[in-house]
Formats: C-alpha cells, structure tokens, sequence
C-alpha cells in the first residue's frame, strides 16, 4: 500500500436558491450559476479547485425538491459535507433534508452561511434554528464549524476553503495511486458524436486510458479517452480527481461504482445494476378510463434528471419507456404502438421527428425547467388538461426584434398565417427544433394593448415566463383538440 492524502470530495447541500453554486462558482472563478434554465442547478456537477497547491473536489447538488435522490447519492459519495443556509431566509425544507441526508451519510458537516452581506441577514436567527433540527455550531452549543460568507462579493470563501482542507486532514482522507482504479459514476449522458458519457471521481488508484472497466464481474467499458472538467484531455487520474469517460458499452447507474479490475464481492456498491431499455407490461390488464392513467416515454438529457423525475411523477402516471438521448423517431413510434405521449427534459426533437410525430398523430412535450414538467403532468392527471388529443396549430409568427420592458423581453414578431392572441400557447422554434413552450401575456401594436394580431401584422408579444427567444426564432400558436 502507498497511502497518500487525497483530495477531500465536498458535497454543497441546502435549499434551493441558497446559493450553493454561487457559492462554487466564486470559488472556483467560472460561472456555472447563469448557464442554468430558471436559475436552478439542474446536474450533479463534479469540479476541482486548487488551493494552496492543493486540491478539493466538489459535488454540486442540486437544489430543487425533485432531485432530493440526487443530493442525498450527493452527500454519500462526499468525504465532508458543506451546508448552505440563506442568511436572510435561515432554516427550509430542503435544509431540514440535506442536514438528514448529511447525518445518514455520517460524513463531516461544515455549515456555511451564505447572504451575509444583505441588510436583512440575521446569523442569530440561523443559529438557532439550525439548533432546532440538531446541527449545534461552534460557539452556540456545538462542535460543528461554520463560516459567514457572501458568494456574491466572495466574503468568507477563502476561509470556507481553509477549513475544509483542516476538516479533511482531521479525517485523514486518503487514496492509494497505485492501487487497481475504483470510482463512483457521478452522472451519465448520451453525446452524438461521443456515445454514452459518464462523469466520474476516481476515490482509488489511478484510471488509466486504455483500462477496462468492470461493475462486479461484468465488463461494461474500455477507456477510450478521458477529459476534466475544461474538457482536456486527461491520460490518468489519481485519487480523488473527477473526469469524463468515453468507451462505455452499457450505460452505468449514476451512484454505481466502477473498478478497473472485475470484483465477484461487489456488496459494498452503491448500485449493481445497469440501466436497460424499460418495457411495459402487456400482461397486466389496465382500466384507463377507470384509473386515467397516461403512459409516457419519457427521454432526458442525462441518467440523473431521468432518476430525478420518475421518483417524483404523479402516480398514475406510467413511464412505457425511457432513456437518455433527444426524442428520436422510434420514441414517437413506439409511443403510437403503446399509446403513450412523449415528453422530453433538456432534450429536442428533430425536423424529422416532428413530422413523424404529426404524421402518426403522437403528442410530445419537451420542457427544461422540471417543475413545469412535474406541474403540466400533475395537471393531467386531475383532468385540467387533456394532452392525449392532438395538438392544432392556430397561427405561426417570426421574431424580427427584440425590446427591453421593465425586467421583460418583448419579442417583435411578424405574423406569418393564422394569427396569433392573447392566452395562446405557444411553442419557441429555432432552425425547425423546438427549444421551449409559453403562453402570450399580452400583445401590443405601436402603442395599443390588443387581443389578437392577424396574418402580416407586425406586435409585440410579452410571454408569461422569462425566455431566452432571439431574432429569427419561430412562434406557433397552438391548442389541444
């Protein structure tokens, strides 16, 4: 054995909008947080930071309630773990979970109180209530460190990085480099030109280009390449650094643990399975109208939002099939074949996939927000919406401007046919790929408020959402039925 300390791997959980990326994204001088749909950190993200000729390795974890099997796989891969609480909005739900999440995992906790520098902080008030759900902080009862810090302005962090390379060295973190290679699959994606992608952080001995990679006894990849998280092109990565993987054959269950050498006794794996296509069960008989259940083949752009999303679907929702990847047209055939809706996360359907999809009469919706995934679904289910019918297009429209309003965007946009009015749905298309869907607030033309604009009239269409439309990009109005 040659033990080495390794970096430590920080988990960062807290509730949503806390500022947990802020917070990495000041230490590590990128700028992750404004990159996201909805300011909401959607991916577990795996980055190192260098400090003092040393190196941390963080999760980021994200914040909304439906990735709550995210942060917790989060908190279990980490060696510490770093606890947000808004100073001006002290302790919330999905604190109260991620310091359960933190206890269960029995990793070291380091609270850090983020918003110091806004007028309404009160670092008292957190203190205690912290205090109330079991995390006593030093000089307040307890043991467990925190530090005052601002993401924003950076106030604290050098200190937060500081304390977490003490809490590490306590822990006496290390790693073998010349060990056989063990890792944990962080996250998985599907990439055109790549193949199936995994992000993974290596917690012994060293991966190599050109290693096999087994799950248990099971060969499921061959390194092909490897990449950090600049995207260079890594040959090896020791203990505790994060990287891209290329060359996987089956795709690995994010949490999993992968080893370069084949290992019967794999009961101390996260996970022991591989992620195969889901098929439905015809055996069993189902009452639709009974039970109004709607079927869905649901695609998203990585294995976590997947995981994500199924654990929190309205229950009478039943997913036929799923994967990682954009809608293709076998999705929109086998949805025709088992008559399910296809409804897709950060992902797009193709020019050639939307014909076929109105072709063969299937619905689909993409979305890159998740709750308004969540929501529409729920809504569904209560009978509000009736998406199983087919969708008829009202009137298409081309932005050709664009005008600042208060904190809007007003698209200009030119009626193409049909027309276009105040309430439709719509959907946002750029180069024939729908790249969202909104509803119009309110229409103007020159000066005036009206309700409906007809074929070659030129409005200004506000959306009832903040969207991120440019010019050339398409309008069409649409309705169900």
């Amino acid at each position: 054995m040659n033990l080495n300390t390794r970096p430590p791997i920080v988990a960062v959980l807290g509730h949503v909008d806390h500022g947990k990326t802020t917070l990495l994204d000041f230490a590590r001088k990128s700028n992750v947080a404004s990159g996201e749909h909805g300011g909401i950190t959607q991916h577990i993200g795996a980055y190192q930071i260098k400090v003092k000729n040393r190196f941390i390795t963080f999760i980021d974890t994200p914040g909304h309630e439906a990735f709550a099997k995210m942060r917790e796989r989060g908190a279990n891969v980490a060696d510490i773990a770093i606890l947000v609480v808004a100073a001006d909005d002290s302790v919330k739900p999905q604190t109260i979970e991620s310091i359960k999440q933190i206890q269960n995992a029995g990793i070291p906790m380091i609270v850090a109180i983020n918003k110091v520098d806004l007028p309404t902080a009160n670092i008292d008030r957190v203190k205690s209530d912290l205090a109330k759900h079991g995390v006593q902080l030093e000089g307040f009862g307890g043991d467990i460190p925190f530090v005052p810090v601002s993401a924003k302005q950076g106030t604290g962090v050098s200190e937060l990085l500081d304390l977490i390379l003490l809490v590490g060295d306590m822990k006496g973190i290390t790693g073998d480099p010349n060990d056989e290679a063990s890792a944990v699959v962080i996250e998985t994606r599907l990439d055109k030109g790549r193949g199936m992608v995994a992000t993974v952080i290596v917690k012994n001995g060293t991966l190599m280009v050109g290693s096999p990679l087994y799950v248990g006894i099971k060969q499921i990849a061959k390194v092909r390449a490897m990449f950090d998280e600049h995207g260079v092109v890594v040959s090896a990565a020791g203990p505790g650094k994060p990287v891209e993987v290329l060359g996987f054959t089956l795709s690995p269950e994010v949490g999993i643990i992968i080893r370069s050498a084949p290992k019967q006794d794999v009961h101390d794996d996260v996970i022991t399975t591989l992620i195969q296509p889901e098929m439905p069960d015809f055996l069993k008989p189902v009452d639709l109208e009974a039970e109004r259940i709607i079927k869905i083949i649901l695609k998203a752009d990585t294995a976590g939002s997947l995981e994500a999303i199924i654990a929190f679907l309205p229950k009478k929702v039943i997913v036929v099939g799923r994967g990682v990847g954009d809608i293709a047209e076998a999705d929109i055939l086998s949805a025709k074949s088992m008559g399910a809706i296809v409804v897709g996360f950060g992902v797009v359907a193709k020019t050639a996939v939307v014909k076929l999809a109105e072709t063969e009469k299937v619905v689909y919706r993409t979305y890159r927000i998740i709750y308004e995934l969540l929501g529409e679904l729920g809504e569904v289910v209560a009978g509000l919406k009736e998406v199983l019918h087919e969708e008829r297009e009202l009137g298409t429209g081309r932005i050709i401007a664009e005008f600042p309003f208060e904190r809007d965007r007003i698209a200009g946009t030119k009626v193409s046919s049909g027309r276009l009015a105040r309430g439709d749905r719509v959907k946002i298309m750029r180069a024939d790929v729908e790249i969202t869907r909104a509803k119009i607030k309110s229409l103007r033309h020159g000066k005036d408020d009206i309700t409906k604009a007809d074929t070659g009239i030129e409005c200004g269409v506000l959306f009832d959402q903040k969207l991120d439309f440019t010019i050339g990009d398409g309008i069409i109005a649409f309705t169900i039925g």
